[in-house]
């Protein structure tokens, strides 16, 4: 404080630490509150305030005089470190000394890192916000659609837990398996099948995978350290023939969903790969139809590579009394599978994208509710390896990745079964002899 009452002196009077307080560049003090003089201050302070102690042995409780009190500051320490051979300097408004030593951790810390990541190369730490909106730029449009779909709900849910959520957009280093735990755990609260939860978990683990490499943001990817949940395996449905002519039937009156359901049971191509067919595709003299994969034109099947499929005399069929009625007709269009009718989200003559809910709705009509598009898939292998088909054959027929996928349906085909035992038996009584 700065007595204004002492003649001849005009000096500065920290009541803090009880010396004069120091004064800027520009010869100026902080600004001050201007008030009484207290007499507790004048107590403290009575050989630099003489005139006041006069004042208060002759019985005032303060002095008259006007003076500036300064501003109460919060205690802030200060720490310096030298990292990296650069001294950083920073402060801490805190009165905890355990506390003040923490945040000095954490800073030493932070700093040895960013040291240590431009020794070897790494960019700057980034925040979640920005992987997720690097990944939607730059390798989203890379999936094929329906994945992308897939991939942009599992973003959009994982945004809203890492960026707006309780974690409040971290740096990608500071996320921890636990983190990611915590996650999918609130996602199974809800309700999400543990199948789903593994979907989301794969999806993430793709994501941090990216992160470490080729993008050199995380030395490790923490999704890993997250097990996944276990699942009950389910049989598949296996549409009967009785069941195929049924349902073929009630789809007279739909003619796409009816040629649809025919290849599908007919070749064992997937849904997507069928409906993005076109007419150049089909050769009806050599009987075949190519299953094209042209990323640049919006095709893509899951193997990411093209093949060939011979076709059976019901399939060329169907296919030829299909073009004879719809490929000439307006609105035209190279696509097999086309729009008759403007939709909500679909002009004439666009490709259609999903028969998922007008197949679930035909499958009902006849009793079947649990049927689903992908199990004719699963019907013509089976019936492929109980035809005695050789597996390599079959696995090169659906587009299958390897082996083991295909022997998969093994268990499904008891002729296959029976014939592994009849072999075992004969091998024992030649082993008797």
């Amino acid at each position: 404080m700065r007595c204004s009452n002492r003649p001849g002196r005009n000096r500065t009077c920290n009541p803090r630490f009880g010396r004069p307080a120091r004064k800027n560049l520009a010869g100026k003090t902080k600004a001050r509150d201007k008030g009484p003089c207290l007499s507790v201050a004048c107590d403290r302070h009575k050989k630099r305030h003489s005139r006041c102690d006069r004042n208060l042995e002759g019985g005032q409780r303060s002095c008259e005089s006007t003076f500036t009190v300064a501003k109460a500051r919060v205690p802030t320490g200060t720490l310096k470190r030298n990292v990296g051979g650069k001294r950083y300097r920073f402060s801490c408004q805190t009165e905890d000394k355990e506390t003040a030593r923490e945040y000095a951790r954490q800073r030493v810390a932070e700093l040895k890192g960013r040291h240590d990541r431009g020794l070897v190369g790494l960019p700057e730490p980034v925040r979640m916000s920005e992987v997720f909106d690097r990944y939607e730029r730059e390798y989203a449009p890379r999936l094929r659609p329906s994945s992308s779909e897939r991939m942009m709900v599992v973003i959009r849910e994982a945004r809203g837990w890492l960026t707006d959520g309780p974690l409040h957009d971290p740096h990608v280093a500071r996320v921890s398996p636990g983190d990611v735990q915590a996650f999918l755990e609130l996602k199974r609260l809800q309700g999400v099948s543990p199948r789903t939860v593994n979907l989301y978990r794969a999806n993430l683990h793709r994501v941090f995978s990216l992160c470490v490499r080729p993008w050199l943001l995380i030395p490790s990817n923490p999704v890993a350290a997250v097990e996944p949940l276990r699942c009950d395996t389910h049989e598949p449905r296996l549409p009967t023939m009785d069941e195929y002519e049924r349902l073929r039937a009630t789809l007279q009156d739909e003619p796409m969903l009816y040629l649809f359901v025919t290849l599908a049971w007919e070749t064992g191509a997937r849904s997507g790969e069928l409906l993005q067919l076109e007419w150049s595709d089909v050769e009806f003299d050599r009987q075949l139809v190519t299953l094209v994969n042209d990323p640049a034109r919006g095709r893509q099947t899951k193997g990411r590579r093209s093949r060939s499929i011979p076709l059976s005399k019901e399939a060329v069929g169907a296919l030829r009394d299909h073009a004879s009625r719809f490929r000439l007709l307006a609105p035209l269009s190279r696509y097999v599978f086309k729009h008759l009718r403007r939709s909500r989200d679909a002009e004439p003559g666009q490709r259609i994208e999903r028969v998922y809910r007008g197949f679930k709705s035909a499958a009902k009509r006849i009793g079947l509710p649990t049927l689903r598009p992908h199990d004719l898939r699963h019907a013509f292998v089976t019936r492929k390896l109980a035809g005695g088909v050789p597996a390599q054959l079959v696995m090169r027929y659906v587009g299958h990745a390897d082996l083991a996928t295909t022997l998969r349906y093994t268990h499904l085909v008891p002729e296959h079964l029976r014939a592994v035992v009849e072999q075992a038996q004969a091998r024992s009584v030649a082993i008797g002899r």
